[in-house]
């Protein structure tokens, strides 16, 4: 049986951990753990499939902060691993959805890992942005970064200089807006300015298994500001959700997930003027 986590190691000790489970696209999902001189930081905790703490444990015998990047199935159902996680509190509604048992063994993305799904309690600390985590010789501090979700989350490493944005600021960006829990365009945008205004030194996404160049907020900005929804495309490609009510296209640069230019984001053509900000009357 192949091993369920295979980890990148990149630079000032961040281990890039593909996470078991078949998340549509290329390059599954991840999990990132941080470590410092004194403590360690996880960002997200994947599906919750097999002894992923016990993994980690192999990584590093600091002592583990964890947080999450948004409430989303392949992003915190591991989290009951764990005593206690930090989340924003304004994903806490869509996590109790998606990270459910019910949920994940219902769920195409982890046909045949149904036995090892692991389920349980656990604390959560709300995370706003501002919040500093110290481990030692580097401080991760977190900020707002609503789009793909409300609660969406970023991370800035003050050692590497590495912005991690979970699924807010990747090659492409699920943004179905208000209506499934997500939000406006203009408020995305606002969080890409956001991120700009920081000035990393490069992107660590949790479904991109390479650190991209910082530029690439300055792409997805571009994007965002020629956005015309009569040019959506569909089917979008490899996305496999259904939603009633929702109808998903994507607005995208480049030919597909193996151009490297392949840029932009999903939107839901049956309800632009929400997703566009705009007010009835």
């Amino acid at each position: 049986m192949e091993p369920l986590f295979e980890t990148l190691l990149f630079d000032h000790k961040i281990y890039h951990t593909k996470m078991p489970g078949h998340t549509p696209g290329p390059g599954r999902v991840f999990s990132t753990l941080i470590v410092g001189s004194e403590k360690a930081l996880l960002i997200d905790t994947g599906y919750g499939i097999g002894d992923y703490k016990g993994y980690l444990e192999k990584l590093t015998d600091k002592p583990l902060i964890v947080v999450n990047s948004h409430g989303h199935i392949d992003h915190a159902s591991g989290n009951c691993q764990f005593k206690e996680v930090w989340l924003s509190p304004l994903d806490y509604k869509v996590a109790d959805i998606h990270t459910s048992l019910e949920n994940r063994q219902r769920s195409k993305d982890l046909e045949g890992y149904e036995d090892l799904l692991i389920d349980g309690t656990y604390q959560r600390i709300p995370l706003h942005e501002g919040q500093v985590f110290d481990l030692g010789d580097r401080t991760i501090t977190a900020y707002a970064c609503p789009g793909h979700t409300e609660g969406s989350m970023m991370f800035l490493d003050s050692l590497s200089n590495y912005l991690f944005t979970g699924d807010n600021i990747t090659r492409r960006v699920v943004l179905l807006g208000p209506v499934i829990g997500g939000t406006t365009l203009p408020e995305f945008y606002e969080a890409l300015v956001k991120a700009e205004s920081l000035n990393c030194a490069g992107i660590i996404a949790a479904h991109v298994p390479y650190i991209m160049e910082p530029s690439w907020i300055q792409k997805v900005k571009g994007i965002v500001e020629g956005f015309d929804p009569t040019k959506g495309k569909s089917p979008v490609i490899n996305f496999n959700f259904q939603i009633p009510g929702v109808k998903p296209m994507e607005y995208t640069v480049g030919k597909d997930f193996d151009d490297p230019n392949y840029c932009g984001f999903v939107f839901d053509a049956n309800h632009i003027d929400e997703f566009l900000g705009k007010k009835e009357g």
